[in-house]
């Protein structure tokens, strides 16, 4: 009996090992390029399974032998930053007397186009910009059709007196409605089919705010990709992850190495307009445990991280959760409060916003 027991904590603990190599390298995977090396730059995507594994062998090496949980447990520490960023236990902070603003960012996947709603109660999506009382709101996929004209946009958002639209390099558009004048527009220069990142400067009392407006490149997993997915979770036998699993994965490394350099960009343009108050959101199409993620916020707060709570899913539609929509904030401003707002469904995403209050 004895020798089974050893034998049976030999095979634990090298099950363990194999874990918290793989949780480490998902950790650390923002550092790795995803040009060089896209498949191990989506390591991040199995960082919430292999932290699970990890909890359950501590678990296990209590109730078998608790001395060998301090594996496990030492291997999370490691892995501590990471872990934070995908799940943060933050906390609201009350103002202090300086000035209060609000930023929304919302990817409203063409203003509900494909959500049935009454016409009579008007669209969802301008219905909740409306009374969202944002002063800063960041659009993304924000684009006019036969089923929202742009006089309808225009007479709902009347309230922010400015407002400036671009278009993408394909039908995105990404759009930003102010309370604060709005200085100046530019794109931020890089290769991309669809996508864009707008820099505007904003009039900020006698200071000028920089902010960035993100749609960085999709995923574009179309039909096929996501019934290959659903398949999966419905049948999990190994023929379905294994080919399934497979194509999903390097279709995604593919795109990971596109938009590795769009996030370089985007970083180049921080870090050239550095400015004491700044702002960067959207939809990055990536998780907080990414490349895009990291390089995109150095030098700045995820504000998601300072004060949300919980993994906070921004991404719900075809079974896919991911928090791919994130705000970055300059120590300029004290992050007060922030929410992802599951209230609307009108698109694939849900908005996120976010108090801050203007140091003085």
């Amino acid at each position: 009996m004895r020798k089974i027991g050893c034998l049976v904590r030999w095979v634990l603990f090298t099950l363990n090992i194999l874990v918290a190599i793989g949780f480490l390298i998902s950790a650390y995977s923002p550092y790795i390029s995803p040009v060089s090396h896209p498949l191990w730059a989506c390591a991040g995507l199995f960082f919430p399974f292999l932290f699970l594994a990890n909890l359950l062998f501590i678990f296990v090496w209590v109730c078998i032998k608790w001395q060998y949980a301090f594996f496990p447990l030492l291997v999370l520490v490691a892995g501590w930053s990471s872990i934070w960023n995908y799940c943060p236990l933050g906390s609201e902070e009350k103002p202090e007397g300086g000035e209060v603003i609000k930023l929304l960012t919302y990817n409203t996947q063409d203003i509900a186009l494909t959500k049935e709603y009454d016409k009579q109660e008007g669209n969802p999506v301008l219905n909740y910009l409306r009374d969202s009382d944002a002063d800063i709101i960041c659009l993304q996929e924000f684009n006019p059709s036969a089923k929202v004209k742009q006089k309808e946009i225009d007479r709902a958002l009347a309230c922010y007196p400015y407002h400036v639209r671009v278009k993408g390099e394909g039908p995105g558009r990404l759009a930003c409605y102010s309370r604060y004048p709005i200085l100046s527009a530019e794109t931020i220069d890089y290769k991309t089919e669809s996508n864009a990142s707008i820099l505007y400067r904003l009039k900020f009392g006698n200071d000028t705010l920089v902010l960035i407006n993100n749609h960085l490149e999709s995923n574009k997993l179309d039909a096929h990709d996501k019934t290959v997915y659903n398949d999966i979770l419905k049948s999990p036998r190994e023929k379905n992850i294994k080919n399934g699993g497979k194509h999903l994965f390097h279709k995604i490394a593919k795109v990971v190495a596109v938009r590795a350099p769009q996030a370089d960009s985007v970083a180049q343009a921080i870090a050239v307009n550095r400015t004491r108050y700044m702002l960067v959101c959207g939809d990055f199409n990536d998780s907080p445990i990414s490349y895009a993620h990291r390089v995109v916020g150095q030098g700045l707060n995820d504000v998601y991280r300072k004060a949300g709570r919980g993994p906070g899913f921004t991404y719900y539609e075809n079974r896919f959760y991911f928090r791919i929509d994130h705000i970055f904030a300059s120590d300029a401003f004290r992050i007060l409060e922030c929410k992802i707002d599951r209230s609307i469904n009108a698109s694939d995403h849900y908005p996120v916003w976010c108090l801050l209050e203007k140091t003085k």
